[in-house]
């Protein structure tokens, strides 16, 4: 089959970017491995920025009836504790409805959807090929002007287009975690307990109902893989000091693992091919910027595709447009989120931190802001 352009992947950045193509009259397909609605527990916090994007796409108001409204955030750390509140709500919105609707939307705009796993990119003579494997077996060829790979971290596609950068050997860190109920104490706030490079999570769902995830570095997950169970919650009982109700909270689905939580590409652009979400590059977790980050790498792409296919502009100068934009974004979130990190994690710092954002809150609101994609 033929299209101008083919999308490899349908999360945030996939589904987002095929539908303001198929918008402006661009044929698109986005192919998606997974049968919907699938589960999938990370980035279920959705900044002030991200609901934002969903608001500039319109989308917002099919998704707000199922949103958790999030108010601000909990640290805890080594020295203290810190409560901040948002300048603007965030959400906390389940990945499967929020996925499921931005590619209903995209298809009914006109994207066109194929449920298969890409086994091959590569070039012809007359553009961009896939390869892809259907769940029945069948292999199809999908030929196409543009390929954007939004097909997650450690992508198929910038494997395949030599545009992934080595992967990292030391220091690595998993997630593990998952939907839970029973949860006590839940209230608008997303709570983070940290010590060192290990942190727990807790983002409200529902009354009662949280999405918790435990990060810890490789090795430590590696000597608890005999009981996940008990590793969690001995790891969560010792981070949080007993101070949540999570012995008695049931998992409610399937758990999850995560990791490495650590990825980006080398390029994130390549002759007729551009990556977008955490297929250009992973963000940490920490300061859930995930999904604002897949929402505006989306519209850069969009921009930089539809300029190309209409030939407003040359495909170097669009990659190159788009290649900056992104890069820019991504190094603000980065340092944003070494700030954070730094006050949370450093036993010196945090000391000074705790004191100073319980006395003087508007202080630190501006970086908080940032973070959180309300400024």
């Amino acid at each position: 089959m033929r299209c101008e352009v083919a999308i490899a992947g349908s999360g945030p950045a996939g589904a987002a970017c095929a539908l303001r193509l198929a918008r402006l009259g661009v044929d698109v397909c986005v192919v998606e491995r997974s049968a919907f609605p699938r589960t999938k527990a990370c980035g279920e916090y959705l900044s002030a920025g991200s609901v934002a994007c969903l608001e500039a796409l319109g989308v917002a108001a099919l998704l707000r009836p199922h949103a958790h409204q999030v108010e601000g955030i909990r640290l805890f750390g080594r020295a203290g504790s810190a409560q901040l509140r948002f300048a603007a709500p965030g959400w906390s919105l389940p990945r499967a409805r929020l996925d499921a609707v931005l590619l209903e939307t995209a298809a009914d705009a006109g994207a066109r959807h194929i449920t298969g796993r890409v086994d091959r990119c590569t070039r012809t003579s007359s553009g961009m090929q896939l390869l892809v494997t259907q769940h029945s077996g069948e292999q199809i060829e999908i030929n196409a002007e543009v390929v954007i790979g939004a097909d997650g971290a450690h992508s198929t596609i910038a494997r395949e287009m030599r545009l992934s950068a080595p992967p990292q050997r030391s220091g690595r860190r998993f997630a593990v975690g998952g939907h839970y109920r029973g949860m006590h104490g839940l209230d608008g706030h997303v709570e983070m307990f940290v010590d060192g490079r290990a942190y727990f999570a807790i983002n409200p769902l529902s009354e009662g109902r949280a999405n918790v995830m435990l990060v810890v570095p490789e090795e430590d997950l590696r000597g608890g893989r005999s009981d996940v169970d008990a590793f969690v919650r001995e790891r969560v009982a010792g981070l949080t000091g007993g101070r949540v109700g999570f012995q008695r909270a049931c998992l409610d689905g399937k758990r999850i693992a995560i990791g490495p939580l650590s990825y980006h590409a080398r390029r994130y652009c390549g002759p007729g091919v551009l990556l977008a979400g955490d297929a250009a590059h992973f963000l940490d977790p920490f300061t859930g910027q995930g999904v604002h980050l897949a929402l505006r790498s989306a519209e850069f792409a969009a921009r930089a595709v539809s300029a190309r296919i209409a030939k407003f502009s040359t495909e170097h100068i669009a990659w190159r447009q788009y290649e900056r934009a992104l890069r820019r974004e991504i190094a603000r979130r980065q340092r944003l989120a070494a700030l954070v990190a730094l006050l949370v994690r450093s036993r010196a710092v945090s000391q000074v931190a705790a004191a100073l954002i319980h006395a003087y809150p508007r202080l630190f609101a501006p970086v908080l802001d940032a973070v959180t994609g309300a400024t």
